[in-house]
């Protein structure tokens, strides 16, 4: 099995091709033709990380956020991607495809918050229709106690933050990581509550003034989320395979109450 084939799949279960214009997800550092016998799973490529790999003997780290978003200007002693260069292990991100992809990280949310599967999006940016964010309407109102509540057990949320519109919620909104370009999208659908990884501040305050709920639940929280399932296909796909979620893969963030 080589990079190229693992790298086939994610493009079939989430088309590369479907990244958001400013991503920059694919194979960012090795061969196509590499062979692969063990994976790691992260949703970031620390240093940490990197030396898990090194000890493990890793062959490729899939993550789901980039190492490289914008021109690359040094890569000097200290840096993750000067460690990951040099210790020879393939890199692979699959990010804003992966958010939009049908059964990616959005569905994964619904999934774990209990809701039923949607095909309406918060907010299209591909042709077909597809984009970013997923909306349900449940069939009874949930009172934003509860919902916070929900979503602090369905993502393991060390805190969730939210902005009370005082309004019984029936018309839901989701979107992985950060969503600070979602939210008037959110309200465009009629969104009553809108839930997300974390918004700036003046967003928090643009939902306030606008009647819309809107629930924080954490970054890593809202994303981690990826890795046990992309470890399950990938161990499903790929039998002769060690696939794993890297220990170090973890919130960076501490918290104090």
């Amino acid at each position: 099995m080589t990079v190229g084939e693992v790298y086939e799949y994610l493009d079939k279960i989430a088309p590369f091709s479907y990244q958001d214009k400013t991503d920059n997800s694919g194979l960012l550092v090795g061969d196509y033709n590499t062979e692969v016998k063990k994976i790691l799973i992260c949703l970031d490529v620390t240093n940490n990380v990197v030396a898990e790999a090194v000890e493990k003997g890793i062959d490729l780290i899939i993550a789901h956020h980039p190492l490289m978003y914008r021109p690359v200007t040094s890569i000097a002693s200290g840096d993750s991607l000067h460690a990951l260069v040099c210790s020879n292990i393939n890199f692979i991100a699959a990010h804003t495809n992966l958010d939009i992809a049908i059964d990616g990280i959005n569905d994964l949310m619904l999934a774990r918050l209990g809701f039923p599967k949607s095909k309406t999006v918060v907010l299209p940016i591909n042709p077909d229709g597809s984009g970013f964010g997923r909306v349900i309407e449940l069939d009874s109102p949930i009172s934003v106690e509860d919902l916070a509540e929900k979503c602090k057990n369905a993502f393991s949320s060390t805190v969730v933050r939210y902005v009370d519109s005082g309004k019984a919620l029936s018309k839901i909104g989701v979107g992985s990581g950060s969503a600070n370009e979602t939210i008037e999208a959110a309200l465009s659908a009629g969104c009553d509550a809108f839930i997300c990884g974390e918004v700036r501040y003046d967003r928090m305050l643009f939902a306030a003034d606008r009647g819309l709920t809107l629930i924080e639940a954490g970054h890593f929280h809202t994303e981690d989320i990826y890795c046990e399932d992309l470890v399950d296909k990938l161990k499903s796909q790929f039998k002769e395979i060690d696939v794993e979620k890297a220990k170090n893969s973890v919130d960076v963030c501490c918290y104090k109450f």
